[in-house]
């Protein structure tokens, strides 16, 4: 298998994994909706997303670091170093997690028993992040993408069990997802018998390794967040609730890229930290974003073709202007992803500084912007600072990163793609008082032009499966 098919492969295995999981997440809504209240929904929702956004300080990113010293590590004994510290220092942050643990009960921030459910999901989701992580590390990609459904499966089991069955409210809901991770866990440790954890092996050096790659990663995994949140209050701030509101509902739509960008990053660091030493990684690296902006301007478009739809069709009435504040939102989400891009390059070549650097000028940039744009033009332009700040960050990557690895860009190509998104875009407001019928056979157009522009991924990913179909026919 050639190193474009492979992460093709990847990719794919990684889509069913993820966009499975997520299917069975979004069928279970309407089960919690229906065995919690509101207020029990609100906590448990808070005590999840809570959990989310501490992993990368209680791991430090040391995943990050597993991933790039151990693909293509032929020596176990490193492997087994590597993966030994990485554990070591996970403990000992969830060692100081447990006195702010005590802290959140002497404040009385949750109950005692909440807090006891919240360590143990941290605990939980912390050793499944660096296992799962092991698993990719060492090419077993199909047992990594098993994991996540492994995970999610075992919550609708736990779910029916102690929700619905024994129905134990909030208890019941992080029980499950506490269990979840636990079964995950155990499938990935069947899978890392490989891997022998030595404390002994552990040293000064390849722990400030580890701490050294990894601890600039943390602010870049937590800036999307700080970016989003931050314009959600100046929002709140300026403009009040119901503006907030529509902010809140507006920015679910372009989350459907992170969907398809979680599935490729995964893919891509893989391929990216492989092919690092390669001596055609430049024209390999140039091939692969070519292809990668061309399929996320697709989607793109392809949202802003449905936009008005869902808000018209799917959205109550008082929600419907949130359909103004997509498309900047959308083309910040874009240039997100092409930073992430790039940063991949960054940490292959493990100047983990420049992503925090970067990262730290974007999101300045996108924060300041929303101070000056919201207040002036109102919630339509809630998108624009991040829209702004990503494109300094991808501009500023771009040039860092070409004294590593050159990225060729199809200038032309990548113009009038932008052009054809902020075209779709104007018409969009333009036609915005002509028939349904009318405004969707406009944007139709424009996304037919985005496909005709977009052409060379489209040959490459039928000539993929063109490829893969004829293999299994002649292996046959």
């Amino acid at each position: 298998m050639n190193k474009y098919a492979k992460l093709l492969n990847n990719s794919l295995i990684f889509a069913l994994g993820n966009l499975g999981s997520k299917v069975i997440v979004i069928l279970l809504v309407p089960l919690y909706t229906f065995y919690l209240t509101t207020q029990d929904y609100g906590l448990v929702d808070l005590v999840a997303s809570s959990q989310a956004l501490l992993m990368p300080f209680i791991t430090i990113t040391a995943e990050q670091a597993l991933l790039r010293y151990i693909i293509g590590e032929k020596d176990k004994d490193i492997i087994n170093s590597v993966f030994s510290t990485a554990l070591f220092i996970s403990i000992v942050m969830l060692v100081f997690f447990l006195f702010f643990c005590v802290l959140f009960y002497y404040f009385h921030v949750w109950s005692g028993k909440i807090i006891v459910y919240f360590y143990l999901l941290v605990f939980m989701a912390a050793l499944q992040i660096l296992f799962s992580t092991y698993l990719r590390a060492i090419g077993k990609s199909k047992n990594f993408a098993l994991s996540g459904v492994i995970q999610v499966l075992s919550i609708l089991f736990f779910n029916l069990i102690f929700l619905v069955y024994m129905k134990l409210g909030v208890d019941g809901y992080l029980i499950s997802l506490i269990c979840s991770y636990f079964v995950s866990n155990l499938y990935c440790f069947a899978y890392s018998r490989c891997l022998s954890i030595r404390f002994s092996e552990i040293t000064r050096v390849s722990a400030k390794k580890i701490i050294a790659f990894s601890l600039p990663l943390i602010p870049n995994y937590s800036m999307w967040w700080v970016v989003n949140n931050s314009t959600r209050y100046v929002v709140l701030s300026y403009l009040g609730l119901s503006a907030n509101g529509l902010f809140a509902v507006a920015s679910k739509i372009p989350t459907c890229i992170n969907v398809f960008v979680t599935v490729f990053q995964q893919a891509w660091q893989i391929s990216a930290f492989e092919e690092f030493d390669s001596h055609d990684r430049s024209k390999y690296y140039s091939t692969v974003f070519r292809a990668y902006y061309q399929f996320l301007f697709i989607i793109a478009s392809f949202l802003l073709v449905l936009n008005k739809i869902i808000f018209e069709n799917f959205v109550s009435h008082e929600f419907m202007m949130a359909w103004k504040m997509v498309p900047l939102l959308i083309l910040g989400v874009l240039y997100q992803t092409f930073s992430s891009f790039l940063g991949t390059i960054y940490t292959a070549n493990y100047k983990t500084k420049d992503v925090f650097l970067t990262s730290f000028v974007g999101a300045g940039i996108s924060i300041g912007a929303n101070f000056i744009f919201i207040p002036m033009y109102g919630e339509v332009y809630a998108g624009l600072g991040a829209s702004l700040g990503f494109f300094i960050m991808w501009l500023l990557r771009l040039i860092g990163t070409r004294k590593i690895v050159y990225t060729k860009i199809y200038y032309l190509e990548f113009i009038l793609l932008n052009g054809m998104f902020l075209v779709q875009t104007f018409l969009l407001f333009l036609l915005n008082d002509i028939s349904g019928e009318g405004q969707f056979f406009v944007q139709f157009l424009c996304f037919l032009m985005t496909m005709f522009l977009s052409k060379n991924f489209l040959s490459v990913l039928f000539l993929f499966f063109k490829n893969k179909i004829l293999s299994k026919y002649i292996n046959v």
